[in-house]
């Protein structure tokens, strides 16, 4: 009897390890090649030898592992046995002039070799266009005289070569210029272009950046003080522009601009927006923005100012005044998200 029930054991435990061995390969992790080319996309430029090219691989999300290789002397590249399947993801680069170029990609890859192209460099900005260029002003307070503004740039390099910005001394400067007012705080700047340095410069700040050939974005956000429900400031174009738009929410006030014209206005959520529009800005051109009719402070405002204390005057008043101010509070917050969504639909 105790051999009998021995054999059957060891028979389940044949059994469970054969299930196993059987099963596995269910779970194997795909294995890959990747080949690819690196590529010269600068007229009669030759493909640079001796590239090393780096492979990153992702699996949802995580950092899985980095191999590098070399581009042979036809710019051929090859990563053998590189793991793959759902939820991975790849990206390949290789720096050449001082530029990091790359090649993004989810499983499964394309069946034809990996393309990555690399450039020449040039310090000139001349091959750089501007598209569009919008001013958005959803946020003007009357109490502490604040303007909140965002602008999104749309550029393109219409040349072969990637434009690298110039700051070296001996050199004549040259890099991507913005306007701002000239009291503007709050700077946050965001771009689809590589990484770069942000420096303030005379009227605005300038990117210091490679713009590579084709499109890109520029966003940036600030603040900006006004006074008397006035505030102007100038809108310089080094690069020229296709378009420019401001859009002013309707309830905040007016705006003029030199050479504007006045089209429909816009609807975003619930909020209207004043509208105006230049067309085929040349480089170098400028635009005189004029804001009237911003909000005001109220008397009660300036009333509550002139106190001792400020604000903390608020907090002494009997308790109907502090359930107004919580609704008001939650109006205000509501108002944000649905300027914020109605900006996210336009």
């Amino acid at each position: 009897m105790g051999r009998e029930v021995g054999r059957i054991c060891l028979a389940l435990a044949l059994l469970l390890g054969l299930s196993l061995v059987v099963v596995s390969p269910g779970y194997a992790q795909e294995v890959i090649d990747i080949q690819g080319q690196v590529r010269n996309g600068t007229a009669e430029a030759e493909v640079p030898q001796g590239l090393a090219v780096t492979l990153q691989i992702f699996s949802s999300g995580q950092d899985l592992e980095t191999r590098e290789t070399v581009a042979d002397e036809q710019g051929r590249f090859l990563f053998e046995g590189v793991s793959g399947g759902t939820g991975h993801g790849y990206i390949i680069t290789a720096e050449y002039l001082g530029v990091l170029y790359s090649y993004e990609s989810d499983y499964p890859l394309p069946q034809e070799p990996v393309d990555l192209v690399v450039y020449e460099t040039t310090n000139s900005s001349e091959a750089i266009r501007g598209t569009g260029y919008t001013l958005l002003v959803d946020t003007a307070d009357s109490k502490s005289q604040i303007m909140s503004a965002y602008e999104l740039v749309s550029l393109e390099n219409i040349g072969d070569r990637t434009f690298v910005a110039s700051i070296s001394e001996g050199e004549a400067m040259d890099f991507l210029r913005f306007s701002l007012p000239a009291a503007a705080t709050n700077l946050s700047v965001r771009s689809d272009m590589q990484e770069g340095q942000i420096i303030l410069v005379n009227q605005g700040f300038a990117l210091i950046t490679s713009v590579l050939p084709g499109p890109h974005e520029v966003e940036f956000s600030y603040t900006t003080p006004f006074e008397g429900g006035k505030l102007s400031f100038s809108h310089s174009f080094p690069f020229g522009v296709d378009a420019f738009r401001v859009l002013l929410r309707q309830d905040l006030g007016q705006i003029q601009g030199t050479g504007m014209q006045e089209v429909d206005p816009l609807l975003f959520g619930t909020d209207m927006f004043q509208h105006l529009e230049a067309l085929n800005l040349v480089p170098g051109a400028k635009v005189t923005l004029d804001f009237s009719g911003l909000p005001q402070p109220s008397p009660w405002q300036r009333w509550q100012d002139a106190m001792p204390g400020g604000d903390l005057t608020m907090y002494a008043l009997p308790g109907t005044f502090g359930m107004a101010l919580l609704v008001l509070l939650a109006y205000v917050l509501l108002r944000r998200r649905k300027i914020s969504r109605g900006a996210s639909e336009a």
